[in-house]
């Protein structure tokens, strides 16, 4: 690992670390999970996503593992400096047949204690060792930035997407911690910029809250009746049910990344995706 968080890239390797950030119920672990889930399927990558929510970790409920130990509860159980833990990670990384490329890594779900345990040497090793093991680890991260494993996830992440909605309060207190951040010398030139539930009818357009955060705009992802999104919130459905939510998340996965590797119908091989090239994105 490099100097000052960062981790060592390339873009032969195509090696990314993108961490979700949010202040309050914004839909940041769905969000999370919604894009590691499309980049799986559309790609020939590698893809990791990593519950680093240790206040409030959610990733779990959605594979339906509440009664496992996680691998990091393991992991820092049994922990020693200079020890790789690379190994017993990838080999115990929970998969679903579906989406055999996309490898997930749940939180502190039945040692919550454990967060005590998962210092600034913990944090830095365990982020390092899964961008090993794959092409692009997602992170969720506690929206509080002073927490260690949420510091060091967003300093050594190569980006940082910030989940916002179209409510005052949460784009005021996004605004606040973004100052703070910045204060503290947190890189934020690699943060971006998503509103989640998106009106055009809501009073704060895109264009004003992306002027207020001084972030750049990312995408949308578009507002969908509130009785559907609170039914896929308690049975833990997929957004990607939802084609216009589902064309919206590979906008934004292809602006954050001008050429993603695509699978290619028929054949192993796959092609660069350029977001110029129409007729490529139609068939996606």
């Amino acid at each position: 690992m490099t100097n000052n968080n960062e981790l060592p890239t390339s873009e032969k390797d195509y090696k990314k670390v993108i961490a979700f950030w949010g202040v309050g119920s914004v839909g940041k672990t769905t969000m999370a999970l919604t894009f590691a889930q499309t980049l799986a399927r559309i790609s020939d990558l590698k893809v990791g996503l990593l519950d680093f929510a240790v206040i409030t970790p959610s990733i779990h409920l959605f594979l339906d593992t509440e009664d496992q130990e996680s691998m990091i509860e393991f992991v820092l159980k049994s922990w020693q400096d200079n020890f790789s833990y690379k190994d017993i990670l990838e080999e115990n990384a929970f998969r679903t047949k579906d989406v055999p490329n996309l490898l997930y890594w749940t939180g502190l779900t039945k040692h919550p204690e454990l967060i005590e345990k998962l210092g600034l040497n913990q944090a830095k090793s365990i982020i390092s060792e899964l961008s090993e093991i794959v092409d692009i680890l997602f992170i969720d991260v506690q929206s509080d930035t002073l927490i260690i494993p949420t510091d060091i996830s967003l300093k050594m992440a190569t980006d940082v997407i910030a989940i916002v909605d179209q409510n005052r309060n949460v784009i005021e207190n996004t605004a606040k911690w973004l100052n703070n951040l910045y204060v503290r010398q947190v890189g934020i030139n690699k943060f971006h910029l998503l509103i989640n539930q998106y009106s055009d009818k809501a009073m704060y357009t895109k264009e004003k809250i992306e002027k207020n955060l001084g972030v750049p705009l990312i995408g949308t992802i578009p507002a969908i009746p509130k009785v559907k999104y609170d039914n896929l919130t308690v049975t833990l459905d997929s957004l990607l049910k939802y084609r216009e939510i589902a064309d919206h998340v590979k906008e934004a996965l292809l602006k954050l990344h001008k050429e993603i590797p695509l699978k290619k119908k028929g054949a192993k091989r796959f092609r660069l995706f350029s977001f110029s090239n129409k007729k490529d994105s139609d068939s996606i």
